[in-house]
């Protein structure tokens, strides 16, 4: 006891201590059994203690037990949570179970797993060595409520969802199945039609919450739930609830009238504990959450369930929408997708690698696709193109042909080439899917194929055409499906994209927050969809610079990437990254690797082998980091690695090769170093190839003007200017941003000094033309511009003394006008400027009276809320008393 009193203060609060045995023949306290409630007993004799021990074990197993969630006002089975989809498998599961062959072979390999387990445990393998000469399938409720070898190593195969451990009990799960419906059908004779069965339980606090959060869902256990007819002995397995669990009491109401898929059978008379009256539930049983409350007397939880068919309904749904993408209603083949489907990508390989040894005549070509499919979801394109161009061939050679499920097949091709930068090829891909799929009149498969086509002339920027694309797909949606549905949702957020594309910041924030609002009302609030949705979000309001409401978006889809996958993903590396960047823009460059870092080794922790355009971004934006903190060897260290990646993985000529090279230029223009700058912002240009769309003018822009920059550095102004002009005019055919303005205003400022006036022109009017589709009518940044032009006007009079100079003055008293409308308006200061440009003119041509009118006017502008200095004030006194002198 001395020994116990010393260890007990240190251990009992640890949530992996489930039960406390003393062995002492010292004299019992009392009052330390009631302080330490994971105390079962204090024992002197050893078959006491054993027998007790052996008692609690088989107590931990049956509560060891965590829940599925299905969320109702998920519409479609299509898109699935990580809970969702584990609430779905099993029932996928046991379906093919049902299918698969009974026989000595799928017995003998049961056993060999048991022995394996049990090698060095000899009560056990003898144990197993009369189940194997003695087992019948009919006797399998006997054997699995008798012999811990049996429910032990399966209903930690359930809990673990381990699919190796599963296949190898296929034998016994059948049987198993089989008996509790023959059982079930005795019990419907036997029992009225409403029954109410109990199962008393200790939950963690953070499971008992959960329930209480999931009110109205359905829910599920993971394997053969045990209940019983009598409160009173649910009650015994309750226990008091502690600081970390809960003592739970399930009421579950069944009406054997009105449910047809939920199995269960009264197991009394097989067990050493008859008196328990225990029913047991086949493992697809499904139950809808009525009430969760609190009970004094139990110093826990009640939790009223309802058995209910919809648990099978859904699994048909999920079955149903793959037979009407590929008609085929292979449960077998749909069960591996959907393991990938739920993130667990390794179980989903090994079972179709095991499928495709014995396909017991399922179809081989979708078996290739789903192996396609879930290669994606993992990110291994490569791997993923040669499963679908192994089904697509088998598809296409087949007698007859099966081209409507090929198109599925060439559509997937074209998303892996879309992702790869081979936009040509992609577009040929989808193009070819969606003139099969008219054929067909397969409405809404035409809707996808419109927006993969429109997701491409995006990408190419060809954004008229992308939104034509997604604006007719959008018109099928709506038409064919209910009016609040994901698919429409993600029409929604890609047209979002395509605005932000064309730097419509406001319209895509608002199109992306419809999408938002749509899509919670179809999904679960931990669905990985809304993170992607909240992610775009966060991207826009980085680019409008609210970087605070940004980085609120980002954390949340953090969030539920972490919930849904517990064990990373390369969607929270991908979360990580987006923070990361976030603190880089803020300038918090400490942050910004810590989240870099993260990103980069949750990738590698995971995919270390595999090169994708995330890796790409994640190197890119430390290679930014460094340049900013001046470490121009790191910095040139990332860029060119994800220059190599960018290399192995897409075309030349694609975009972030350029954007690679750049980065490089970059760094070494940041070092001084103009020549090796210039060469690669060369390279930069020459890999953007030679027939430009508006989607690379604007990268082919940026590199002639640092290339300008580059040589004027070196001393070469002119050639400089001239790489700098190139710029400007590429800028002025791409969709407006007001940063384009800003640029050709500087260049045209720089002209204008050097008396270049026709160039100095050419930069403003393009500016000008940017801003007057960017801005508002009387945005003061616009009269900016204006008065640049008449600038120009005004200074090349004074240097061209010809005939036509009266004509200049005209052209620049017009914009001097122009933008004395917006300032006014504006009550700018430059309203004074401006009134002072004028009255010069009209004082040059001799027009003094009008000339007065603006000085006068200039000077009068002092007494309103318009401020100024007074050394300008003293200009506008001057003016109008040299006017005076003049006139008289």
């Amino acid at each position: 006891m001395s020994s116990a009193i010393e260890i007990l203060p240190a251990i009992n609060s640890l949530r992996q201590l489930d039960s406390v045995f003393i062995y002492s023949i010292e004299e019992k306290d009392e009052n330390f059994l009631d302080k330490y409630s994971k105390i079962i007993g204090i024992f002197d004799q050893q078959i006491d203690l054993f027998r007790s021990i052996e008692e609690n074990t088989d107590l931990a197993i049956k509560q060891v037990e965590s829940f599925k969630f299905y969320e109702k006002n998920q519409k479609s089975t299509r898109e699935l949570s990580k809970e969702s989809g584990s609430f779905l498998w099993l029932r996928l599961f046991k379906d093919i179970v049902l299918k698969l062959p009974h026989d000595e072979q799928s017995k003998q390999e049961m056993i060999e797993k048991l022995n394996e387990i049990y090698r060095n445990n000899n009560r056990q393998l003898k144990l197993i060595g009369n189940f194997k000469n003695e087992y019948k399938s009919e006797d399998a409720i006997r054997w699995y409520t008798g012999q811990p070898f049996l429910y032990k190593q399966l209903n930690r195969a359930l809990r673990t969802e381990d699919i190796e451990l599963l296949y190898k009990f296929r034998y016994f799960i059948s049987d198993l199945s089989k008996n509790l419906s023959n059982e079930y059908e005795i019990l419907k004779d036997s029992f009225d039609s409403k029954i109410t069965f109990y199962r008393g339980t200790k939950l963690s606090n953070e499971e008992a919450n959960k329930l209480e959060r999931n009110l109205g869902k359905l829910i599920s256990t993971n394997g053969y739930l045990s209940t019983s007819l009598s409160k009173d002995v649910a009650l015994q397995f309750t226990d008091k609830s502690t600081d970390t669990e809960t003592s739970v009491i399930f009421e579950i109401e069944c009406d054997l009238g009105k449910t047809n898929t939920v199995t269960m059978a009264s197991i009394a008379h097989y067990s050493k504990h008859s008196d328990e009256q225990e029913v047991l539930f086949d493992l697809d049983a499904a139950f809808e959450i009525l009430s969760v409350e609190k009970n004094s007397s139990l110093n826990g939880l009640v939790v009223k369930l309802k058995a209910t068919d919809e648990g099978a309904e859904l699994a048909q749904e999920y079955i149903q929408y793959h037979d009407r993408k590929l008609n085929t209603t292979s449960v077998v083949i749909m069960f591996g997708y959907l393991l990938a489907e739920v993130g667990q990508y390794d179980k989903s390989e090994q079972y179709f690698e095991r499928l495709l040894k014995n396909p017991n005549g399922e179809d081989i070509p979708f078996i290739y696709y789903y192996m396609g499919g879930a290669k994606v979801d993992q990110g291994d394109y490569d791997t993923a193109m040669k499963y679908y161009q192994q089904s697509y061939d088998m598809l296409i050679n087949a007698q007859p042909q099966r081209e409507l499920a090929s198109s599925y097949v060439l559509s997937d091709i074209g998303w892996i080439l879309h992702i790869k930068g081979q936009y040509n090829e992609a577009l040929d891909h989808h193009k070819r899917a969606l003139k099969i799929r008219k054929t067909y009149s397969n409405y809404l498969s035409v809707s996808s194929s419109l927006t993969n086509i429109g997701i491409i002339y995006k990408k190419i920027g060809k954004y008229n055409d992308a939104l034509d694309c997604l604006k007719e797909s959008l018109q099928i949606k709506e038409k064919y499906l209910p009016h609040v549905h994901q698919e429409i949702a993600k029409i929604l957020s890609t047209i979002a994209t395509i605005y932000s594309d064309m730097d419509e910041l406001d319209n895509s924030l608002e199109y992306h927050q419809k999408s938002l609002e749509m899509i919670e009302k179809c999904l679960p609030f931990e669905h990985e969809n809304i993170a992607i949705n909240l992610n775009h979000i966060g991207t826009i309001l980085t680019k409008k610079e609210k970087y605070d409401e940004a980085l609120d978006y980002f954390i949340r889809a953090l969030k539920i990437k972490e919930n849904i996958f517990p064990n990373g993903h390369l969607s929270i590396a991908l979360s990580l990254n987006n923070i990361g960047y976030i603190y880089y823009r803020k300038k918090d460059y400490t942050l910004a690797l810590d989240y870099f870092e993260k990103s980069m080794n949750m990738r590698e922790n995971l995919y270390s082998d595999i090169n994708n355009p995330m890796l790409i971004n994640l190197l890119t934006n430390f290679g930014l980091v460094y340049l900013k903190l001046h470490k121009y060897d790191s910095a040139l260290t990332y860029h060119v690695r994800a220059l190599n990646v960018s290399r192995i993985i897409l075309p030349s000529g694609h975009f972030t090769i350029t954007e690679c090279l750049t980065n490089i230029a970059i760094v070494y223009r940041e070092m001084k170093d103009y020549v090796k700058a210039f060469e690669y912002f060369e390279k930069s240009l020459k890999n953007e190839g030679k027939n430009p769309t508006k989607g690379n003018m604007l990268r082919l822009a940026y590199n002639y003007d640092n290339m300008g920059v580059c040589l004027c550095y070196q001393g070469d102004a002119q050639t400089g200017l001239e790489y700098r002009m190139k710029a400007i005019r590429l800028l002025g055919k791409v969709y407006p941003r007001l940063q384009y303005a800003r640029t050709a205003d500087t260049i045209g400022d720089v002209y204008l000094g050097l008396e270049r006036y026709d160039s100095a022109l050419e930069c403003f009017y393009i500016s000008l033309n940017i801003k007057l589709k960017c801005l508002s009518a009387n945005d003061v940044r616009t009269a900016e511009t204006l008065m640049n032009i008449g600038d120009v006007f005004f200074e090349k009079e004074k240097n061209e003394r010809w005939k036509s100079n009266e004509q200049y003055k005209i052209k620049s008293r017009f914009y001097y006008e122009k933008a004395l409308e917006i300032y006014t308006k504006n009550k700018h200061v430059n309203t004074i400027h401006t009134l002072n440009r004028i009255g010069i003119i009209y004082e040059e041509i001799h027009k003094y009276h009008v000339a007065l009118q603006y000085y006068r006017k200039a000077l009068e502008t002092f007494g309103t809320d318009i401020l100024s200095d007074d050394s300008l004030k003293e200009i506008c006194e001057n003016n109008v008393a040299r006017i005076k002198w003049l006139m008289n």
